[in-house]
């Protein structure tokens, strides 16, 4: 009798042990497919282009960003914004609103004027499972009326690129990268040409395909 309680028991243990595994396993698998199957955006930038002055209307700040989803599920971008701090002083950071996306192709056509023909409003975008979309947005100021023109002066420029998307309740910081503005691209800025600080470090293989056959981006180290 006692023989088979012991058995009995030693069933029991073995029967509670593969419970455990199965439930173990099944949490795993949950886990992984809730994972595999999560909206994840990313955000690809580093580029930053300072369109000509004269069509501008104030200083803006033109980048090419690529957002990759790297989950099978899909979702929407609601929200983007860029943050500009100059030499570290972040009591004087400045927030800059996307206010438009730019078609590349026409802008280059047009002789790199920013015109009606080549700007559309930014808006929320869905980005499918698995995919990537390119886009240029131009960025400005989002307090123009409240506060004064800002001035570009040579200095360090810190660019700190924030978004929104899928059920995220607050922004996230993406992305952060500095650029220096020397005397000469002021220079160039005042001339009404078009002024780029381009980050060499970065790969954006799908922005600059988008414009495959049309030189926006000048020449250099790894272009």
């Amino acid at each position: 009798m006692c023989n088979a309680a012991r058995a009995f028991n030693r069933g029991m243990d073995w029967l509670a042990l593969l419970v455990s595994l199965l439930a173990l396993a099944l949490a795993a698998l949950a886990l992984y497919r809730g994972r595999a199957f999560a909206f994840a955006p990313e955000i690809l930038g580093g580029d930053v282009i300072l369109p000509r002055s004269s069509t501008a209307g104030g200083i803006k700040f033109l980048l090419p960003l690529q957002f990759v989803n790297a989950g099978y599920g899909g979702g929407v971008v609601h929200w983007i914004a860029l943050r500009l701090t100059v030499d570290g002083d972040t009591s004087r950071s400045l927030l800059l609103s996307p206010v438009a996306e730019v078609d590349m192709q026409s802008f280059l056509r047009a002789k790199r004027r920013l015109e009606t023909e080549n700007v559309e409003p930014f808006t929320s975008f869905a980005l499918d499972g698995k995919r990537a979309l390119a886009k240029f947005v131009l960025f400005e100021p989002a307090e123009q009326r409240a506060a004064p023109a800002p001035r570009l002066r040579p200095g360090r420029y810190a660019f700190e690129l924030f978004y929104k998307a899928g059920t995220m309740r607050e922004p996230r910081r993406e992305r952060a990268f500095e650029h220096v503005l020397e005397q000469k691209n002021i220079e160039q800025y005042e001339a009404d040409e078009t002024v780029y600080l381009i980050n060499y470090q970065i790969s954006l293989p799908g922005v600059r395909r988008e414009v495959a056959g049309l030189e926006w981006i000048p020449r250099g180290r790894g272009a």
